[in-house]
């Protein structure tokens, strides 16, 4: 009976972690207020704005600018993480190597454009 019991618990315990493990990985899509929205932070050379255009649920374009960026390093940079941005559907992407401060320039405007987006 007592053995019973605990195989009894064990399998409910485990069913719920699974069940929130499942609710957790399945995440529901961004919902944005369709627009454009731009985002600003500071690079290595100066600032990046990032222009990040979303319907209701997607990000449909993005636009990254950072003039005062490396134009053998930082620049390729920028258009890399337009692409990767947009490809993500988020922020969250990849830095591009050797270009850490843009990079996180980058990600850092895309993430408050879109937080503009969600409000």
């Amino acid at each position: 009976m007592k053995r019973s019991a605990i195989r009894m618990a064990v399998l409910v315990l485990v069913l719920a972690l699974a069940a929130g493990l499942l609710t957790a990985c399945g995440g529901s899509k961004a919902a944005y207020t369709a627009g454009t929205y731009t985002g600003t932070a500071q690079g290595y050379g100066g600032t990046v704005t990032v222009t990040v255009t979303v319907d209701a649920s997607s990000i449909t374009d993005v636009t990254v600018e950072g003039p005062d960026e490396t134009p053998e390093v930082g620049g390729p940079a920028l258009t890399t993480l337009a692409d990767a941005i947009k490809a993500a559907g988020s922020a969250e992407v990849d830095g591009v190597a050797g270009a850490t401060i843009t990079s996180d320039a980058v990600k850092t405007a895309a993430a408050d454009a879109l937080a503009q987006a969600q409000a």
